[in-house]
């Protein structure tokens, strides 16, 4: 069977969380500055990434063009010299 709790049990009860509430606000409060404080140093030293403002290279598309600079050409006929 549920119990009830009277009146006076819900006020302490209510009392009790505001009171933590306002605790946590005030805590809140007195650590804001270190978390804006982080939030600059992380962006600073690019701890935190970051969305892409651009078109970046295209890791494939450089790794084709070395695969074509460094594989062998092939033998292109020999052209009679003009006279």
């Amino acid at each position: 069977m549920p119990q009830e709790i009277s009146n006076q049990e819900a006020i302490q009860m209510m009392e009790r969380c505001k009171a933590e509430i306002q605790s946590l606000r005030l805590r809140i409060e007195q650590l804001q500055p270190k978390a804006d404080a982080y939030d600059n140093l992380a962006t600073v030293l690019h701890l935190l990434p970051r969305p892409s403002v651009g078109m970046g290279e295209d890791v494939v598309w450089t790794l084709n063009k070395r695969i074509r600079e460094l594989q062998p050409k092939p033998q292109e006929p020999a052209t009679p010299p003009a006279a």
